[in-house]
Parts: structure tokens; sequence; C-alpha cells
């Protein structure tokens, strides 16, 4: 279990996020771009200091892919793996089984640095796995797989799941996402905005069209619902029967009702709203 209270400097920073996380839950990081997802994944793997607060109960054997993995572009896929189940202390034959399961059998003697996009991703996932790591934290795993690779990715992150381990993802491509995730952590502003098990997703909302948008959106703040406005049209996550009532409580003109399930798109709206600013400076 990990309890997370920090406060990061630099850019994106982080602003007084509190977190803890469960042994066998898939948590997903969602939000715009600058809004602290990196700082908070790279702190939690002790790569960059945090001005206060602390990490706590941290695994012993981590496993990360971030932004630069540091592989040395000189080595071969085969020698990568070795070196990290050398960190990992497990046995060379766990190197080789590691590689077949990756589908890089066929490049394991090839130099890093010749690799493909994807293959790249596949190698850098590989060896933040190998050991089975207490703690997993991979930012943007998707980027260049291909839709088997994308498919491995969900197998290995539901391996991960079933041993135990604590995986934090962060990647764009919400509809993925949504398929592998427990947790959604929506992170705006440097601050944690939401956090929702995504059992939640799939109830039933919808989204109207309606004579004064901006007052409906107050009306339902003021029941306590989220909601946001997209062009003319209000997302709330109520079902459309209640939302009417509500509009024509305050005497409004209803002119469209689409129901539709709450996705993770729909949290992101209403709980995303941009980066970390301090002192009114980027």
């Amino acid at each position: 279990m990990i309890d997370v209270r920090l406060r990061g400097r630099g850019r994106p920073r982080l602003d007084g996020v509190s977190m803890r996380f469960e042994s066998g839950v898939v948590y997903g990081l969602i939000g715009p771009n600058g809004a602290g997802k990196s700082s908070l994944m790279s702190a939690l793997v002790r790569l960059v200091p945090v001005s206060s607060g602390r990490i706590s109960t941290a695994p012993q054997l981590v496993g990360a892919v971030l932004s630069d993995n540091g592989f040395h572009p000189g080595r071969t896929v085969r020698e990568t793996i070795r070196l990290r189940c050398r960190y990992a202390q497990t046995g060379s034959d766990v190197a080789d089984d590691a590689l077949r399961r990756a589908g890089l059998e066929a490049v394991a003697d090839r130099r890093v640095g010749a690799l493909s996009l994807g293959m790249r991703m596949r190698l850098a996932i590989t060896a933040a796995t190998v050991g089975d790591p207490g703690l997993v934290v991979l930012d943007e795993p998707m980027n260049g797989l291909d839709p088997n690779g994308i498919a491995w990715v969900r197998s290995v992150i539901a391996g991960l799941r079933r041993r135990g381990s604590i995986v934090v993802v962060s990647s764009h491509l919400l509809s993925e996402l949504s398929q592998i995730i427990d947790v959604a952590v929506i992170i705006s502003a440097g601050k944690i905005s939401r956090i929702e098990p995504t059992r939640s997703l799939g109830a039933s909302g919808c989204r109207v069209r309606v004579s004064d948008p901006n007052a409906l959106v107050e009306r339902l703040a003021q029941q306590g619902c989220r909601s946001t406005l997209r062009g003319d049209w209000v997302s709330v996550e109520l079902p459309g029967p209640q939302v009417v009532r509500e509009a024509v409580r305050i005497a409004l003109d209803v002119f469209a009702v689409e129901e539709r399930e709450i996705d993770l798109e729909d949290l992101y709206a209403t709980a995303a709203t941009g980066e970390f600013i301090a002192g009114g400076e980027r």
C-alpha cells in the first residue's frame, strides 16, 4: 500500500496530492497535458524529489515505463532484459521466457537503437515487469503499438493485477484505458479532482439542449450534480427525465434529450480543467 502526499517543484507541478493505492488494483491517470500526471508518476518511483510530504510503504521492486527509459542503444534486446533480470535477482531463464512472451524472440539479438517504436515499447514494458514488481508505472504504454501489441499490453496488465501488483497507467487513449483500469484518477491543474471506480461507468446519463444551458448547469450544480457544457449541449450524469424536470422547474425550454452511458470521456470533461499554474505564470 502506498500513501502519497507531495508537492512537486518545477513544471508541471503538483499541489497537495494525497492518495492511497491498493495492491491488485489498476489505476488510470487521466488529465490534460501539463496537469501533473508525469510528475506524480516520477515521484511514485522516486525519480524526482518532492518539496514536502512523503511516499510511504513503497514496494521493494518497482518497474516503470516513462518518457525516457535510458536503454543503451548499443546493447541487444537480450542483453537489456538480462540486465534487468540481474537487478530483479531472477535467473537468465526468466529473461528468455520474458522475451518469448513479449514476442521479442525474433529481435533478441538486435541492437536497441535499431528497434521500431513499437518494439522499443514492448521491450520497455517487458523490462518493467520482470520479477513481478510490487508497483508498475506505465506512461503511455500503448504508444507506437499495433492492435496486437495493444492486446498484449492488456494481457500484461491483467497478469500484474492477478499477481497483486499496484499498476498505475497514464494514457490519452481513453477508450483503450477504460478496458484495463479499475479506478480512474483524474488530475487537473496539479490536483486530483476526481477518483472514480470504473464499475460506475456505464451508468445512465444524458445530454440535453435547452434554451439557456448555463442556467441549467448552474441549477444542476446547486443540486450537487456534475455537468459540462459542450456547445449547446449539457452533458450530465443523470437520467434524461430527471434532468428535464430540473429544466422545467426553472422555466427552460427543452429542445432535445439524448440518453447515453457515462464513460471516461464524460468523467474527463466534468473534472479536468488544465495544467497547473502557480502565481499566475506557467
